[in-house]
């Protein structure tokens, strides 16, 4: 079984993620986060409130990688 990769998320909107898991979020984070969390299927918005997708569930367990990058070590 091929595991597609989680699509990207900037740091930011990363943290709005973690924030529509923690409920009752849609006030606390940007508009254009949470309309682009709904388009990825991370997000679900019913009856005006955020919630998560089970998608979005596995994003969350993924992890921030996107702010995480190797630095390379230089050899002297």
């Amino acid at each position: 079984m091929v595991q597609e990769s989680p699509a990207p998320l900037s740091s930011e909107e990363f943290a709005s993620l973690l924030e529509v898991s923690k409920g009752d979020a849609q006030h606390d984070i940007p508009q254009l986060h949470w309309e682009r969390l709904v388009a990825m299927g991370y997000a679900l918005r019913r009856l005006g409130v955020l919630g998560l997708t089970d998608a979005g569930l596995r994003r969350l367990a993924a992890g921030d990688d996107q702010a995480r990058s190797p630095t390379p070590t230089l050899a002297q």
